[in-house]
């Protein structure tokens, strides 16, 4: 198990987010909007691509994509653990094909069904300016997704302590009625996470750590990999908002604690 990671900069906000098609309704720069489930949508069936243009080279070592899933029809899902995706960095050309800075290759296996994201890690950072994402479902009727994320991820040179917690929050209602009977008015879940890193270094408290707090509190959102060894990287990530900003604490000479508590974004 590596040591946790989080990345706080999501340098595709700010780039030109185009694809090969989408409806009107479900253009591109969807996958810029903070709400996951307000997705882009394609319309040439089981293969499309994202490009992102970040104007001049960037720094990259993180490529996610969130909101993959969606039933389109009664027999076809949207983008499940059978698509194929291909990540692709490049300088020289503008549609990302070439991929002379990174390029992952064609592979099956990169979502799964039951998280429905995308997440790929580099082993270091690559300057690139054009970020290419293939997607390919067989026999789909459209490819949809999410929110887009890339960017540098800062690691932790100490992992958060085993105090953790990782659970599910339900936003089904339940009622009862004069008979006694409970209705269950089903909705959404999402995940929540709470870990405290109780041995941060100096250089992790006056970089990310102060970063997050400074700039993005909790109106921004930031993707947590608790595991970037991980064989499933889309279970063990979190793309969401803090529910509150916890104080830094030192409890011993030199060492510094931080607790973070994530809610998933939906």
């Amino acid at each position: 198990m590596a040591n946790a990671a989080i990345l706080y900069d999501n340098l595709a906000d700010a780039a030109t987010v185009s694809a090969s098609s989408w409806i009107a309704s479900a253009p591109p720069t969807m996958l810029q909007n903070p709400h996951v489930r307000r997705r882009w949508k394609g319309r040439n069936g089981a293969s499309e691509y994202i490009l992102c243009d970040f104007g001049s080279e960037v720094s990259i070592d993180t490529v996610a994509l969130f909101g993959c899933q969606g039933v389109l029809s009664d027999v076809q899902r949207n983008l499940s653990s059978a698509a194929t995706t291909r990540i692709r960095l490049s300088n020289s050309d503008d549609t990302g094909v070439t991929g002379e800075i990174h390029d992952s290759g064609s592979a099956a296996g990169r979502i799964s069904d039951a998280y429905g994201a995308l997440v790929y890690l580099l082993d270091a950072p690559v300057s690139a300016r054009y970020l290419r994402i293939d997607l390919g479902q067989s026999s789909a009727d459209a490819l949809l997704a999410g929110r887009l994320v890339a960017g540098v991820r800062h690691t932790f040179s100490i992992n958060f302590n085993f105090d953790w917690q990782f659970g599910y929050a339900d936003l089904s209602r339940k009622s009862r009625s004069a008979g006694g009977q409970t209705f269950i008015e089903r909705d959404d879940r999402y995940r929540i996470v709470t870990l405290t890193f109780g041995f941060l270094s100096e250089a992790d408290r006056y970089s990310a750590v102060d970063d997050i707090d400074r700039l993005k509190g909790v109106s921004s959102d930031i993707l947590l990999i608790t595991d970037p060894d991980s064989a499933r990287l889309d279970r063990d990530s979190v793309w969401g908002l803090l529910q509150d900003l916890s104080p830094v604490t030192q409890p011993f000479f030199d060492n510094y604690s931080k607790t973070y508590a994530l809610e998933e974004r939906l």
